[in-house]
């Protein structure tokens, strides 16, 4: 900057742009690599949240597959229980007819 800027930007002369140009320079010198790196860890989260969604889902997914697995086989079981005691049921009411 030569002394002829120097003096029109402390008096206030400078046009506007080339102020707000200088105010971004300056900006981008004091606070630009730290603006760069807070982007770069924000991205980084990001991403790293979007991987633990899909596994948190794909968890899920197996946990609710492994469920409906689980209530199927408690079903047959149920049925399987239900059946063998109607057939003692009915074993015993056949003895019962038997009896003098």
């Amino acid at each position: 900057m030569n002394v002829t800027s120097h003096n029109q930007f402390k008096s206030g002369a400078l046009p506007r742009e080339v102020v707000d140009d200088k105010m971004v320079q300056i900006r981008e010198l004091l606070f630009g690599e730290f603006e760069r790196q807070s982007q770069a860890k924000h991205s980084e989260l990001e991403a790293r949240v979007r991987e633990l969604e899909l596994s948190v889902h794909q968890r899920l997914d197996s946990l609710q597959t492994r469920l409906d697995e689980l209530a199927n086989n408690i079903s047959e079981d149920q049925r399987s229980a239900f059946e063998d005691l109607a057939r003692g049921m009915s074993e015993l009411s056949q003895r019962i007819r038997k009896k003098p």
